[in-house]
């Protein structure tokens, strides 16, 4: 009598170690391209706001992965949302992410299902 002892898991979990890699690299073009767009967006007056629109990963870990897109000016927000004071709100962040939210949905499906 014998027993045969195989591993039918391996391609499965080498594959599967790859997925947070490929994730990653999916989120990270897409804040890419939300800074690209909210910095093309963004209102300019001496261009210090569309010149310092930033990505930076902030976690990446299993089943976590964030990047932000942020400005690096003390005003950005204003620009953003408006004021009481009479700054219209531009939305030139909050623009671009939404442009880019089908786009990156589809990619997300895409490799889960692969």
């Amino acid at each position: 009598m014998s027993v045969k002892v195989h591993d039918t898991f391996t391609p499965w979990l080498n594959e599967y170690a790859q997925k947070p890699k490929k994730m990653n690299n999916i989120v990270k073009r897409h804040a890419s391209q939300i800074q690209f767009n909210s910095a093309a967006s963004a209102p300019v007056d001496t261009g210090a706001l569309k010149n310092s629109m930033e990505i930076e990963q902030l976690d990446f870990t299993i089943g976590r992965i964030v990047w932000e897109i942020h400005d690096g000016v003390d005003y950005g927000v204003y620009q953003e949302l408006g004021t009481s004071r009479g700054v219209t709100a531009q939305h030139f962040l909050g623009r671009a992410a939404e442009q880019q939210e089908d786009k990156f949905f589809k990619d997300i499906a895409k490799e889960l299902e692969q």
